[in-house]
């Protein structure tokens, strides 16, 4: 059966350019000779009117009531098969592109037969034809799956079939691989043991070991993306186009010889525009971090080894828990329970690219109002956004309203630790009380205002791994007020991920600047990556982190992110149970 393509809508580029490639006369003869060959033998239809069939009495007429001869108008025939989405749009534009630049009186014929002269075809790796388009694929896993990276020969290796669990790849337990193939918006493994006709279907699997490769643009976040080679694709998308088994190539198969191309080039390959964000739990720079940082004359050395990994978000978020003036000494206690330190220290949270700052928790008051109003000037004086406490407790609500690439974001933070006696009321000062009436209300009106609504809560009880049942009924009801997922810190521990009505819940982040070096689950932290399509959260990431020298988070080497990725897992089976 063919199908004739529709005709374009010649767009302005080509509004004034004559419709003919730039072949040469050789060329031209060629594919001319090739086309009418091909026309003659293999008349549609559609190209044959029934009145130029032979009559069968044949009678000799007069010249002039004798019926015209079809005009023989070369026939360029492509096949096109079934192909992806993705694919099959890119196909329906390169070949309107390849119809306006046709001669005059050609015809451009999309068919299903085998026979036509140009063919095509989907090609994963180097191109076998003529490339016209193509797609970047993504390796993608379970958030259970504490495998993170692979290296170039491991992902041929998942690929070709030639490993069957994920121990060959760096697991620590004994998990089967099961590589699913899926037809649309993602890739059609050769050696899948299971088939999916889309990644939303994927994401119904549950099965902690299965592999598949999708496009980009349909990642979920229930799904977790594979680095490759240490490069996380999302954040360094050419590295996909340096490993030849994430690209898949439309081509253009035939004598494409005879055609001059130049005019058309190839569909270019889907680039996603995601906006990122990144959060991380408490920081102090009191006691004894603030003493470090006055012993070596540098105020940025909390930061030093993780700046790279936090500035590169569109906006990046931070519980900060502590007093930044020089109204007062710091406390010389070394065991002091209130925090401060002077306004130098933001240099660190410049250094790291720090947008943003919760002050809504159990610190930020230890040296009253007057403190924190000097805490806020100076963040504000470089340009560093404070919410969750005011001069009152509307001010205190009020959310911090910024843009991040291409959507606005609301974050809010409420203390639920000090609220008796650091919590704002109608005529006094202080933070965002964590009450249920006042979470909804100015959740609800943040949802309002826009796109994206992020809740920063400190809450929970210290030294703990399971969230309480007070804590998740905040949660609920943060998320059914319009919150688009929940942050949570203050336990000192990192503590599990729940999902409520397709929304995620972070209950703690953990310690991130702090000098709490008297056990291993305080010296443990995450950072929370988070990538958005409009306001869909479609990927998040936990790195997690490890504190050194009572002040200096670093990046957990692979041993290390196992054992805090377990405790995380081992709060999250809890909250399922």
């Amino acid at each position: 059966m063919e199908r004739r393509l529709d005709p374009p809508q010649q767009c302005a580029h080509h509004c004034d350019a004559p419709r003919h490639l730039r072949l040469s006369r050789r060329g031209f003869l060629a594919l001319a000779s090739l086309l009418l060959g091909c026309h003659t033998r293999h008349i549609s239809p559609l190209a044959q009117p029934a009145a130029s069939f032979p009559s069968p009495t044949p009678a000799v007429r007069p010249r002039s009531e004798r019926p015209s001869r079809p005009a023989r108008n070369p026939t360029l025939t492509v096949n096109v098969p079934d192909l992806p989405s993705t694919l099959a749009q890119q196909a329906r534009r390169w070949l309107a592109r390849l119809e306006q630049e046709l001669p005059q009186h050609w015809t451009l014929r999309v068919t299903a037969s085998p026979d036509a002269l140009f063919h095509l075809r989907t090609s994963i790796g180097t191109p076998s034809g003529h490339p016209i388009g193509g797609r970047v694929f993504v390796p993608v896993t379970t958030h259970e799956n504490l495998v993170r990276n692979l290296t170039a020969d491991g992902l041929r290796a998942l690929l070709a079939g030639t490993i069957d669990n994920w121990r060959d790849l760096g697991h620590p337990d004994d998990l089967p691989i099961l590589r699913v193939s899926i037809e649309d918006d993602g890739c059609r493994l050769a050696t899948a043991e299971q088939q999916v006709p889309n990644v939303f279907s994927l994401t119904e699997i549950a099965d902690h070991g299965l592999f598949a490769l999708v496009e980009p643009d349909s990642t979920v976040a229930t799904l977790r993306i594979l680095s490759i080679e240490g490069n996380d694709l999302f954040r360094s998308p050419p590295v996909a186009l340096q490993v030849p088994e994430l690209v898949e190539w439309l081509v253009l198969e035939g004598p494409t010889h005879l055609l001059s191309l130049d005019a058309l080039p190839p569909e270019p390959l889907p680039q996603p525009n995601f906006t990122s964000l990144t959060v991380v739990g408490d920081v102090i720079f009191g006691r004894t971090v603030h003493r470090i940082m006055v012993q070596r004359k540098d105020w940025q050395a909390p930061f030093r080894a993780v700046a790279d990994e936090l500035s590169w978000a569109d906006l990046t978020i931070a519980n900060l828990e502590c007093a930044l003036t020089r109204r007062y000494a710091p406390p010389e206690d070394p065991r002091t329970l209130r925090f401060l330190s002077f306004p130098e220290a933001i240099a660190g949270l410049q250094l790291a690219g720090i947008d943003a700052v919760s002050l809504a928790n159990n610190h930020s008051m230890d040296f009253g109002w007057q403190a924190l109003q000097d805490t806020k000037d100076a963040l504000a004086q470089v340009g560093i956004v404070s919410f969750g406490a005011g001069a009152n407790v509307e001010s205190a609500l009020e959310p911090a309203i910024l843009c991040a690439g291409t959507v606005t974001v609301a974050l809010l933070g409420f203390d639920g630790i000090s609220t008796e006696w650091y919590g704002a009321t109608n005529h006094s000062p202080g933070t965002a009380p964590l009450r249920p009436e006042l979470v909804q209300k100015a959740i609800s009106a943040a949802a309002n205002r826009a796109a994206i609504v992020i809740p920063y809560f400190h809450w929970g009880v210290e030294y703990t791994l399971v969230p309480t049942t007070f804590q998740r009924q905040i949660a609920r009801l943060a998320i059914d007020s319009g919150a688009t997922l929940v942050v949570g810190s203050h336990p000192h521990w990192v503590q599990g991920v729940e999902w409520y009505r397709d929304r995620p819940i972070f209950y703690s982040l953990g310690n991130f600047v702090f000098d709490q070096e008297w056990s291993r689950e305080t010296k443990q932290g995450l950072i929370l990556h988070l990538w958005f399509r409009n306001s869909d959260l479609v990927r998040y990431d936990l790195v997690p982190v490890l504190i050194e020298d009572y002040h200096r988070p670093r990046i957990a080497t692979p041993e290390e992110a196992t054992v805090i990725l377990r405790r995380v897992q081992a709060s999250t089976r809890a909250l399922r149970s």
